[in-house]
């Protein structure tokens, strides 16, 4: 008899998950609280960034994560969107340049396709980019795909390999027999198998804790704008300066002054902002992102956060001050104190797969990981750094994080 496996959570990693282990024979039912791609699969602006992934496990599943997509693109029964034109950050302070250039010299010894590139061509690259930019760091390793429709391709894949997938399906409880675990309570009854695979992604923390589990994964709330569909204009995935201090690779960089990437919205609001904006081939343009670390799950934007994202937006993208904006919503990204995920076997019978804060450049390739661990493949990465049992900071409510 093959192995049966429960997997929790319809995500990226969830569906993914699904998807290499049935590819491998296994027995496997996915159970999802709403739809597939619900969550912050459903949410985000698609950027497959590798740009600012720390060197390390981050850096190499990405890596192998951004292979994977041309793997998936020629295996899968159906297409997903997918934009292999790079990425970029962008700075307009002089003052900014040199840790620009410090950066871009350390990610090339990172062994990232990077550069720095002029003001000229970050315009040829971005219409609507205030006049004044000075230039940005590129990466042509950065790719954009409209994650929704790689979940649902995923999705597809997993039930031509034999895989079940149900929708509103909500677990509560993990079932346990003497101190393993063997299936899961449900609104619609008790499932059972072999392995259970919690892969709930920003949910995680607080089903654990029902079932008296402690799994120190936080949660990141990011507001998104969509405009109406409008003309090509922005090739890359696109980052502004203030994006920079969310990241550990270019605070510690020998130039780095906190006073030069922050912006007065950010002092005025409160919130932490990622300014970003990439265009998707419907020819909407997704824009971000006001940020903040709820307590519970909040799917909601807020009106402080839509009007900070609004002026922030107006300032670096006066040529998008007068587009028509089709809809708004939030997201909210699971995390570790690590910033990489937890993917391993906790307890007998009960893998974690979940903290996944650059889910899209990780998640697939992370499903693949989880279908080897589950039949006692070699992993293709050394899985040491994201072991149960390394030590992880707890989830403060409201505190902000460096990836």
């Amino acid at each position: 008899m093959s192995t049966s496996v429960l997997i929790v959570g319809g995500g990226l990693v969830g569906t993914s998950s699904a998807y290499f282990s049935a590819r491998e024979g296994l027995n496997v039912t996915l159970l999802e609280q709403k739809h597939v791609g619900y969550g912050a699969s459903g949410r985000n602006p698609g950027f497959v960034w590798l740009h600012c992934r720390n060197p390390g496990w981050a850096l190499d599943i990405s890596l192998k994560g951004r292979a994977l997509y041309d793997q998936l693109r020629e295996d899968l029964p159906v297409p997903f969107e997918f934009r292999a034109d790079g990425g970029l950050i962008y700075f307009y302070d002089e003052r900014q340049e040199q840790v620009f250039k410090e950066f871009v010299a350390a990610r090339q010894a990172d062994g990232l396709d990077m550069s720095l590139i002029d003001g000229k061509e970050v315009k040829s690259l971005v219409g609507p980019i205030r006049d004044d930019v000075v230039g940005a760091s590129f990466c042509a390793n950065d790719a954009q795909i409209n994650t929704p429709t790689v979940v649902a391709a995923l999705a597809a894949g997993a039930r031509a390999e034999g895989a079940t997938l149900r929708e509103g399906i909500t677990v509560s409880k993990l079932i346990f027999s003497g101190d393993r675990i063997i299936g899961v309570e449900t609104n619609e009854g008790n499932f059972f198998a072999d392995k259970v695979v919690i892969a709930s992604g920003a949910w995680t923390e607080k089903l654990m804790r029902a079932s008296g589990i402690e799994v120190p994964i936080g949660r990141e709330r990011l507001q998104v704008m969509a405009t109406k569909p409008l003309p090509p204009q922005i090739k890359p995935v696109v980052y502004g300066p203030n994006a920079t201090k969310t990241y550990s690779l270019f605070k510690n960089l020998p130039s780095w002054d906190d006073a030069l990437f922050h912006s007065q919205i950010e002092e005025e609001t409160g919130y932490s902002l990622l300014t970003l904006a990439a265009q998707r081939a419907n020819g909407e343009i997704l824009l971000g992102c006001p940020m903040d670390y709820p307590s519970e799950v909040d799917l909601f934007p807020s009106l402080d956060g839509l009007k900070a994202l609004a002026e922030d937006i107006m300032g670096d993208f006066p040529g998008l001050r007068k587009v028509g904006i089709d809809r708004v919503w939030a997201g909210v990204l699971p995390f570790t104190s690590d910033m990489v995920p937890v993917l391993d076997e906790i307890a007998p019978g009960l893998v974690v797969a979940a903290g996944h804060v650059f889910g899209n450049s990780a998640g697939p390739m992370s499903g693949k990981l989880i279908s080897q661990l589950l039949t006692g493949a070699k992993p293709d990465l050394d899985m040491t750094a994201v072991r149960w049992n390394r030590e992880l900071d707890p989830v403060i409510p409201g505190a902000s994080v460096n990836w």
